[in-house]
C-alpha cells in the first residue's frame, strides 16, 4: 500500500489540497487488518505448500479481486474522501500479486533447501508420498535418492501407527501427519502419488485412503507383500496401483521361512501348471528358497516361456528349467522324472474353468483325476520324498464334474500308503484365489472394461477369497505339515457377496454400480453352488503349527476300493456323452450332487428348471 502511495505520486506525496501523507497512514490502518484477515480465511496464510501451483495462483487472485472490490465500493459510499484513490486500489493491488506470487514460488525452494531435500529441486521428478515409517519406507527413500533415474522423490510421509509426529523428519524426510489426515498432507507437500509401504495397513483403511485419494485425483500405489518381495528387499519394479486383493482384506501372513527352506533348499523341485497362476507365483516363492533345480512343467508353450524368461531374470535363474510336457501323456512323464529325478512335487496342473468343464467332463476327468493319480504313481516309483497337490474347496459335496474330478483325486492319494519313509502325499484345499485362471475378478474387469454389464449368477452367491501370494504361502507352509494322506484346509477368511465384490470393482475404477455400469443378475450356471464349504462333516478337523493352516483326516479307501475306483473312473473317462459321464460320475461319488446345487434360495424349483 505504501508503494503503491508513492508510485501513484511519482514517490513525493502532497501536503495541498490533501495531505496525501497523512491519508495513506489513516487508510493502512484499516485496509491492513482488513487484508489480514481475507487472506488468513482464505487460506494464504497455511503452512508454504510443496510447490505453487496453477490453484494457488487462483486462490491470490480471488483474494485480491475481493480486496480491490471492498475498496472501490467503500470508495464509491464516501465518493473518495477517507479512502484511497482508485489508481492507488489498483496498484496496491497488482503489486500485491506480484508480491504474493513470487513470495509463493520462492518459498517452495526455500522449504525443500531448509529440510534438505535438496534432490527436490527438478520440478520433472515425480513426487511421492510413503504411508508408512518402517523399513520399506526407508528402502523406498534409499532407492529414489540413489537411482535417480527412477523419476522420483519422496517428499513427504504420512503415519501409520503413531511413532513420529507432523513436523519431526525421518530420514531427512519430513512427517506430514497421520494418514487419517491424507487430504491436508496432499496439499501441503502436493504429491504426484501416493505409495502405501505399511505391510499392517488393514484393508478398510486402505479403502478409506484410496476414496479420499480419487477425489484428490492422486494415485494410490502400494509394495509388494512379503511373499512377493525376494528376501525382504523391496524392488521398485514390483510397486504396482493398489488391487481387489489389497482392500478386500491384505492379511499379514507370517510364514515360518525357515522350516520352507529347510524342506526346498538343495531340492530338485518339480512344479506342474508352472504356467498357470497358482503354479507361476509358485516357482516364484519357490525360486528364492534356493532349490538345486526348479523344474517347470506345462502344456502350454506361450505361458511356459513367459515365467521362464521371468525367473531366468532373476537370482537363481540358471537353475530354472523349463519342460514343454502334457501331464496326461505318461511315456513323456515318465522320461521327465528319469531324467531329472524330482524330490519335491506341486502338482497344479489342472482344468478348473467350471462351465467349460461341465461341457467337456471327460477331459476334466482325464485332467484333474487320472493325470495326478498317475504323477502320483511316478511319484512313489521314483522315491519322491512329498507330492503336494493342490485342490478347491469346490471338491466338498461336489455340484460340478470339475469338484467332483478334484474330489476323486483326493481319494486316490488319501488311498496311498502312509509312513513308508519314502513318499508323502497331502492335499491342500482353498476357495476363490483373486485374479487366478478361473477366478470370477478376471472376467468382471473384463466386464468393466467393456463397459458392462457385469454378470452376478445370484445375489446371495458367496465366495472365499484370498490373494495369490498368500494362497502359495500357505500351500508352501502346508507342505511342510504332516506325514502323508492328509489334506490340508487354508484359512480363508469371511467369504463375501459376489456382487459386493463386482460393486467394489466397479467403484474403484471411479465409476457408479448400476449407474454407470449395470450390473446384471443371470442365473447360477450348471454346476454352481451358491455356498463353498471347505470340509466334510466326517473328516476329523485339527490344528497345525501354523494358525491358518488346518488338517483334515478322514478313513481312507482300501487298496481294492482305490483300485476299482480308479479302473473305473478311466472307463467312464473315454465315454462320448456330458450326461452319460455325469451320471457315472454320480456313482462313483455319491456325495456329488450335480444340478441340483443350482436351486433358488427362496424356492424348490431348481433355477434351471
Amino acid at each position: 500500500m505504501y508503494l503503491a502511495y508513492q508510485i501513484r505520486f511519482e514517490f513525493h506525496l502532497p501536503e495541498e489540497p490533501i495531505n496525501w501523507q497523512e491519508r495513506m497512514w489513516e487508510t493502512m490502518q484499516w485496509v491492513l487488518p482488513f487484508e489480514y484477515i481475507l487472506f488468513y480465511s482464505l487460506g494464504l496464510f497455511r503452512p508454504l505448500v510443496a510447490r505453487f501451483r496453477w490453484r494457488d495462483f487462483l486462490r491470490v487472485v480471488m483474494a485480491l479481486g475481493l480486496v480491490t472490490g471492498f475498496l472501490l465500493y467503500l470508495w464509491f459510499i464516501f465518493a473518495g474522501e477517507k479512502t484511497a484513490p482508485r489508481s492507488v486500489i489498483l496498484i496496491n493491488s497488482l503489486l500485491l500479486l506480484v508480491f504474493l506470487c513470487f513470495i509463493g514460488a520462492l518459498s517452495s525452494h526455500l522449504r525443500m533447501i531448509l529440510t534438505g531435500n535438496l534432490t527436490e529441486l527438478p520440478v520433472r521428478a515425480s513426487r511421492v508420498v510413503a504411508v508408512g515409517t518402517g523399513f520399506l519406507t526407508y528402502q523406498l527413500i534409499d532407492q529414489t535418492r540413489r537411482r535417480t533415474g527412477l523419476g522420483m522423490r519422496v517428499v513427504g510421509m504420512a503415519v501409520t501407527n503413531g511413532s513420529k509426529r507432523e513436523g519431526e523428519h525421518w530420514q531427512g524426510v519430513p512427517v506430514g501427519g497421520p494418514a487419517s489426515q491424507i487430504e491436508q498432507i496432499c496439499h501441503r507437500f502436493d504429491p504426484d502419488r501416493i505409495i502405501i509401504t505399511d505391510p499392517e495397513l488393514s484393508d478398510k483403511e486402505i479403502r478409506s485412503l484410496l476414496w479420499k485419494c480419487r477425489e484428490l485425483h492422486v494415485p494410490v500405489y502400494i509394495v509388494p507383500t512379503a511373499q512377493e518381495m525376494f528376501y525382504g528387499v523391496l524392488r521398485m519394479e514390483t510397486i504396482r496401483p493398489v488391487g481387489l486383493d489389497d482392500v478386500l482384506g491384505r492379511n499379514t501372513l507370517e510364514i515360518n521361512l525357515p522350516r520352507i527352506h529347510q524342506l526346498l533348499v538343495g531340492k530338485r523341485v518339480l512344479v506342474t501348471g508352472a504356467g498357470g497362476s497358482i503354479g507361476s507365483e509358485l516357482c516364484r516363492q519357490i525360486q528364492v528358497m534356493n532349490p538345486e533345480k526348479l523344474l517347470l512343467l506345462d502344456s502350454s508353450e506361450v505361458a511356459l516361456f513367459q515365467i521362464e524368461q521371468e525367473l531366468r531374470s532373476r537370482p537363481l535363474g540358471e537353475r530354472v528349467h523349463a519342460l514343454l510336457v502334457n501331464v496326461r501323456d505318461r511315456a513323456s512323464m515318465v522320461s521327465v522324472f528319469e531324467r531329472e529325478k524330482p524330490d519335491i512335487i506341486f502338482h497344479s496342473a489342472a482344468l478348473k474353468h467350471v462351465p467349460m468343464v461341465e461341457s467337456f467332463p471327460g477331459e476334466g476327468l482325464m485332467t484333474n483325476t487320472l493325470a495326478t493319480n498317475q504323477i502320483a504313481e511316478l511319484a512313489a516309483d521314483y522315491g519322491v520324498e512329498r507330492m503336494v497337490f493342490i485342490s478347491t474347496d469346490k471338491a466338498i459335496n461336489p455340484s460340478s464334474v470339475m469338484g467332483a474330478s478334484k474330489r476323486l483325486a483326493e481319494l486316490l492319494l488319501q488311498s496311498r500308503p502312509r509312513g513308508n519313509g519314502i513318499t508323502s502325499f497331502v492335499a491342500v484345499r482353498f476357495g476363490n484365489v483373486i485374479a487366478s485362471s478361473g477366478s470370477v475378478v478376471p472376467i468382471f474387469e473384463k466386464q468393466i472394461a467393456a463397459g458392462g454389464p457385469v454378470t452376478v449368477t445370484h445375489p446371495d452367491v458367496t465366495r472365499y477369497f484370498m490373494s495369490i501370494p498368500e494362497a502359495v504361502g500357505l500351500v508352501l507352509q502346508s507342505a511342510t505339515q504332516g506325514s502323508g494322506g492328509e489334506v490340508f484346509m487354508l484359512d480363508m477368511g469371511e467369504p463375501l457377496k459376489v456382487l459386493e465384490v463386482a460393486r467394489l470393482m466397479i467403484q474403484m475404477r471411479g465409476l457408479e454400480p448400476d449407474k454407470d455400469i449395470e450390473i446384471k443378475i443371470i442365473g447360477l450356471r450348471p454346476g454352481e453352488k451358491l455356498f463353498e464349504e471347505l470340509r466334510y462333516d466326517a473328516e476329523i478337523h485339527g490344528t497345525t503349527s501354523h494358525p491358518r493352516v488346518y488338517r483334515l483326516t478322514a478313513p481312507a479307501l482300501s487298496p481294492s476300493e482305490a483300485s476299482a475306483l480308479l479302473a473305473r473312473v478311466k472307463e467312464v473317462a473315454l465315454l462320448t456323452d456330458p450326461d452319460v459321464i455325469r451320471a457315472a460320475v454320480k456313482e462313483l461319488l455319491p456325495e456329488f450332487i450335480g444340478d441340483e446345487a443350482t436351486m433358488d434360495v427362496d424356492s424348490d424349483v431348481p433355477a434351471k428348471a
